[in-house]
């Protein structure tokens, strides 16, 4: 997020809510496959940064 200058706000149009998106960067939810999957094709991020698979 820092790398990309992003806030967790900016990360709602590919997450979610607000709290949905605070959960997932708390630890307190995991992230979806679907969502991984967002981020990477809109942002450009490898899935298996999300996903914690060896690459």
């Amino acid at each position: 997020m820092t790398e990309l200058g992003l806030k967790n706000r900016d990360l709602e149009q590919y997450i979610g809510s607000k709290s949905y998106v605070s959960s997932i960067l708390s630890g307190r939810r995991e992230i979806t496959l679907r969502i991984a999957a967002d981020l990477h094709q809109k942002l450009g991020i490898p899935s298996a940064v999300f996903l914690k698979i060896s690459m």
